[in-house]
């Protein structure tokens, strides 16, 4: 146990644990009274499985989805939809030819936009045909009265009392739908519509919601006359005035319907008859079941005696078609019964296919085992429809007696013995009941008369008892002997809609659903070949006994939501005999809710008391309702397309124009709840017009008085748009308002978030054509955006030559969430829009700060380093990106960067000699131009450690020296140069010689040889000559120096000795060369 409590406990956790992570849910439910909420009290509205629910986040183009489960429910977590974020919810995959619900309190459309977290974000659907009003609901159903209703005078040419007139009789009523107990003046009282003259006997109804018109059409039924066109007979009820007129005789169109079988029918309903050959005719020729389009302009009826399904198009509001162009038919198809006898009667139009009922009579071969029913479905929209067998199942089972008087002393006459469904047959049955002469009658033929289909699709099967149709009260046999009670044993089966396949109920259960006559031998058997009904209550107490086990009629009617199907019965009411009326059963577990008695015998002589009093029975319902438009919203990022976090625009008044009446204004709406702006029935004087063009308007003038951003539309204090700096060097414009693109292609799903408006003059426009009944068209949006705007933060950027760029930076406003500014440079300046064009070069692209909206882009690689003599100017544009699709959004803000010229530098060294110890640099910066950099400052490095900041310095070493130029006034914009200082030392060549010659003054000459030109002489007392040589007189040491260039002297001593000057001749001289 306690591992139980364990187990319980840790589910709880995980519910609550999953519950309290679900960031998006809601429900998808069936919103039978288009009343935008979902309610559980009638009509009961059930949640639709199967709707695929996607939610895109932020701005994200990629869908999560999920799917309603079965009771209609989804959710999202967490991970799917962080907290705080915007999402747009979209709901698709609807069951076919069900639309949206009215936007309501509890329902919003297709496409929903929510932040999370979020609750209750909840779609109604519904199918049109399924809408019914939520209050108001009437009910027709025929009423049967004996006699010849086109007769006023008796046999022998007497006028009839009105009192006794079968012609005066109701032969058509009306009743709220709610009705139970007894009729009465104070209870449930009936609607006169048409008396038995102007209709005759009449069995199908067909309703025409949108001109409020009741069909009703001829039947034969013994012991009642026809109407006055016959057995092709249709009749008009105008429900408003509650007047009936004849029709349509479809007889005039070549439908053949067979003859009057009736005779010796009488104007006094209260005279019995013997009318025999209707014994024959009924159900074989005449009109069985009706029903109407969908789209109210087509009349759908059974024509029994062909067995062919006819389609005539009547128009809404109707006019009987006078040709048989206006006529469609279909040949319903035998399907294998024994000897071609199948008989078909009961017609449905549900969701755009044709339903049609057939039995199997057994008419020949008088065989309970051919008795079987079977249900067609066919698409009369196709070309060449196929029927298609939806469902078939064999009549054989045991059902309740149509009534349980027996008498122990003539057990033969019991009519207990009627407790299965006899083969059709034209003859009168043996009487049962009490006594020996018993004056009761009852032989229980199946026609399939009426089908329904509750809402999950299960199908409910109304069965009239052939003999209802064939006896009366207190009348006579086919040969005009006895005074005859007859009774009508019909039948009400259920067959389970399991995902397309109908089912047949088997002792009593269809589906997952048990009704109350389990187990009671009266219906389908289960494989354990116990029988069962699910409407298990259809049967009649007197005395806290059951007398009548089937007291159903074949009358079937269902207003979606109410879970409750209503049907013709006799005798609905403990202890209140020889009457007619309605029982209503839950169509969930078959019990019976209500009843009612529309009619006693003793209160209204001349009806048909157990015998089948009623024919088909119609819940009146009004047309759908329509409902058109949906939002208004700001397109942030200006595609044209809904995105999860774009606002929509409150306070805009819309325009509706009638476009075929006219062209003028018939109602205004103001936007609200986020952009929403619907025109309906109560928002337009007279109503929505289906298939109807309309016109929704905006007059563009009133954008003006709103400041519309991401935020939501606020009204400006004194109007006039945004103001905005555009395009640069343009003054200031008035900002404008754009209409988004519209009718975005490409979509997954077309026209579901796209933005519909054309601009005409100063309106935006969408045309619309409304749809037909409760097809609500939600499709149309308005969009509007507004462009950025750009303003650089700086016009000019001076760079010095081959200085970076730090950054580039541009000041925007009103950016879209998806808005970048790209930078582009171009090398001369751009005009228009053609910085957009791609012929620049993208620098970077950049989002804006979200709270500056400043975007900034560092480091461009832009190249400084030009070398150009001059100044050289680059254009670098801001632009938005991606390019805008509108022209007039691609704006742009430019920065001129001036580059400075290049920078020249000269170094000037020099050369080291043995005269010149010290050199002085020398160094110049100019620019290209030739003009002086005047602020410039001078870096010198050289051998040794050397370094110096002037700009010509000394220096004694010999090396490379490196000037570093940078210029104060581009402050990064430097230069280096090198310069080499020299050395020069060498000294020249010297070569000298003494030519000593013997002369009478005793000289000798002196001489040297030198590279160098510069040579001096000296020598004793004084002596210095200058040149290669001298010539010297004197002895001693003479010196000769050679200087070169370069400063740098070499010196040699001569040395001149022994001058001889002998008488006649000289003696020799020494000459000894001394340094």
């Amino acid at each position: 146990m306690n591992a139980l409590y364990k187990y319980i406990a840790l589910l709880v956790i995980i519910f609550c644990y999953q519950n309290s992570h679900a960031q998006i849910k809601g429900s998808v439910f069936r919103d039978f009274d288009l009343n935008g909420t979902q309610s559980d009290t009638l009509p009961i509205e059930p949640g639709v499985s199967g709707v695929r629910v996607r939610v895109f986040v932020d701005l994200s183009k990629t869908a999560i989805q999920t799917i309603t489960d079965s009771n209609g429910n989804y959710s999202f977590s967490s991970n799917d939809v962080p907290i705080g974020k915007s999402v747009r919810i979209e709901f698709d995959q609807l069951p076919t030819g069900d639309y949206n619900g009215p936007y309501g309190a509890g329902s919003g459309t297709t496409v929903q936009f929510v932040k999370a977290p979020a609750e209750q974000v909840n779609l109604g659907i519904n199918y049109p045909a399924d809408y019914c009003q939520r209050t108001g609901i009437r009910l027709v159903v025929p009423c049967y009265i004996n006699g010849n209703t086109q007769l006023s005078v008796d046999s022998d040419g007497n006028p009839v009392t009105d009192e006794l007139l079968a012609a005066k009789g109701d032969a058509l009523v009306s009743l709220d739908y709610t009705a139970n107990g007894v009729a009465g003046a104070s209870n449930f009282p009936p609607d006169h519509l048409a008396t038995g003259g102007e209709v005759g006997a009449v069995w199908g109804v067909a309703y025409q919601r949108r001109s409020k018109t009741v069909f009703s059409a001829a039947t034969v039924k013994r012991h009642m006359s026809f109407g006055p066109l016959g057995t092709g007979g249709i009749y008009l009820t105008n429900m408003t005035t509650k007047t009936t007129s004849s029709f349509l005789d479809v007889k005039s169109l070549g439908i053949d319907t067979g003859d009057d079988p009736h005779s010796g029918l009488f104007a006094d309903k209260t005279q019995a008859s013997a009318d025999p050959g209707s014994m024959k005719a009924m159900g074989r020729l005449s009109i069985g079941g009706m029903d109407m389009a969908e789209d109210d302009k087509t009349l759908y009826f059974i024509n029994l005696k062909d067995r062919k399904v006819y389609g005539v198009l009547i128009n809404a509001p109707a006019v009987a078609p006078t040709s048989s162009s206006a006529v469609k038919s279909w040949s319903i198809p035998d399907p294998g019964c024994s000897n071609g006898d199948f008989r078909p009667w009961a017609i449905k139009v549900y969701h755009g296919k044709i339903y049609v009922g057939v039995v199997c009579s057994a008419e020949t071969s008088q065989q309970q085992s051919d008795l079987k029913a079977f249900v067609y479905r066919f698409d009369p929209a196709e070309a060449s429809p196929v029927f298609t067998e939806v469902l078939s199942f064999p009549l054989d089972f045991r059902r309740g007696p149509t009534d349980l008087t027996s008498d122990p002393a003539h057990p033969e006459t019991s009519c207990t013995q009627y407790d299965h469904w006899l083969p059709w047959s034209d003859s009168w049955p043996t009487p049962c009941g009490l006594g020996s002469s018993p004056t009761f009658v009852m032989y229980p033929q199946p026609i399939l008369t009426a089908l329904e289909f509750d809402d999950d699709g299960s199908m409910l099967i109304g069965f009239m008892d052939r003999f209802g149709n064939l006896s009366g009260v207190a009348n006579h046999d086919p040969q005009g002997n006895g005074s005859y009670d007859g009774f009508t044993g019909g039948d009400l089966l259920r067959a389970y809609n399991n995902k397309g396949t109908f089912e047949l109920e088997k002792n009593g259960k269809s589906g997952n659903l048990s009704g109350s006559g389990v187990g009671n031998n009266e219906g389908p058997v289960d494989a354990n070949n116990v029988g069962g009904e699910f409407f298990g209550k259809d049967n009649w107490f007197f005395i806290d006994h059951i007398a009548h086990a089937e007291v159903t009629g074949g009358g079937l009617t269902l207003v979606p939501g109410y879970n409750e199907v209503l049907t013709t019965a006799y005798d609905p009411i403990a202890n209140i005999y020889q009457s007619g009326g309605l029982k209503v059963f839950n169509t969930k577990n078959g019990s019976d809710n209500r009843d009612y008695v529309l009619y006693t015998r003793a209160n209204n002589p001349g009806s048909f008391g157990k015998a089948s009093g009623l024919g088909d029975i119609k819940a009146l319902c009004d047309p759908a309702p329509i409902e058109i438009g949906n939002r208004l919203w700001f397109d942030d990022n200006r595609d044209g397309i809904q995105d999860p976090y774009e606002p929509g625009i409150d306070g805009i008044v819309l325009s509706l124009y009638d476009m075929e009446n006219g062209g003028g204004a018939i109602a205004t709406q103001t936007t609200h709840d986020g952009g929403q702006f619907y025109f309906n029935n109560s928002t337009v004087p007279g109503g929505l017009q289906y298939n109807h063009r309309y016109e929704i308007r905006m007059d563009t003038a009133q954008l003006r008085q709103f400041d519309i951003t991401l935020a939501g539309a606020k009204r400006q204090a004194a109007p006039g748009g945004r103001l905005a700096g555009a395009r640069r060097g343009v003054n200031l414009l008035q900002r404008q308002y754009w209409l988004s693109p519209a009718n975005r292609t490409g979509l997954d799903v077309p026209d579901l978030r796209d933005s519909d408006a054309q601009l005409i003059g100063n309106s935006a426009v969408i045309a619309v054509t409304t749809l037909d009944a409760g097809q609500n068209d939600f499709t149309n949006d308005f969009s509007i955006y507004s462009c950025p705007a750009l303003t650089n933060e700086k016009d000019t950027i001076s760079l010095c030559q081959g200085v970076k760029l730090d950054s580039i930076s541009t000041i925007g406003t009103y950016f879209s969430r998806v808005d970048s500014v790209r930078f582009v440079l171009f090398s001369s300046p751009q005009s228009g829009t053609a910085m957009y064009e791609n012929t620049g070069t993208v620098l970077g692209t950049m989002k804006p700060d979200s709270l500056t909206n400043r975007a900034v882009l560092s480091s461009p690689l832009l190249n400084t380093a030009t070398n150009q003599p001059t100044t050289v100017n680059q254009y670098i544009y801001a632009i938005i990106y991606p390019t805008p699709d509108n022209p007039s959004c691609r704006q742009w803000s430019e920065t001129v960067v001036r580059i400075a010229p290049a920078l020249v530098a000269e170094a000037t060294g020099g050369t080291l000699t043995c005269s010149l110890k010290a050199i002085q640099l020398t160094a110049k910066a100019r620019y290209g131009d030739e003009s002086i950099a005047p602020k410039a400052t001078y870096t010198w490095i050289g051998p040794g450690g050397f370094t110096s900041s002037e700009q010509n310095p000394s220096v004694s070493t010999p090396g490379t020296y490196t000037l570093t130029v940078d210029d104060l006034t581009c402050v990064g914009n430097s230069i280096t140069t090198t310069t080499d200082v020299k050395s020069d030392t060498a000294t020249p060549a010297l070569k000298t010689s003494v030519v000593a010659k013997l002369c009478a003054t005793c000289t000798a000459t002196i001489s040297a040889e030198s590279s160098s030109t510069n040579l001096t002489w000296t020598g004793p007392n004084g002596f210095s000559a200058i040149g290669a040589g001298a010539d010297v007189t004197e002895e001693g040491t003479y010196t000769v120096t050679s200087m070169g260039v370069n400063g740098c002297m070499i010196s040699a001593n001569l040395q001149v000795t022994g001058f001889i000057c002998p008488p006649p001749k000289c003696s020799p001289i020494t000459i000894r060369r001394t340094k």
